[in-house]
């Protein structure tokens, strides 16, 4: 009985291991196409939502973009607990 067992086991192990070698198999025989570049006239057509400006400038060849404004506001007195907590927290 614990012989039949065993060879179940070791039959089911094997054959997991085969069938994983001949997946892996396959995708190695048969690589994904790659891709065709897309032509001009759709890449135009396709616009992507625009976060940042560009400057005209460049630095290190790279260009300078700049990013829209935001505007922060914060109460005096959160302003004023969050630093009493926070150097709390540092003098322990």
């Amino acid at each position: 009985m614990h012989a039949t067992n065993r060879i179940r086991k070791i039959f089911t192990a094997v054959s997991i291991v085969f069938i994983a070698a001949m997946l892996v198999g396959a995708v190695a025989r048969h690589p994904a196409k790659e891709m065709t570049p897309i032509s001009p006239l759709v890449a135009r057509t396709v616009s992507a939502p625009t976060i940042a400006e560009p400057t005209g400038e460049y630095q290190n060849g790279v260009p300078v973009y700049r990013l829209p404004s935001i505007a922060v506001t914060v109460s005096l007195s959160e302003a004023l607990a969050r630093i009493a907590r926070e150097e709390s927290l540092e003098a322990k």
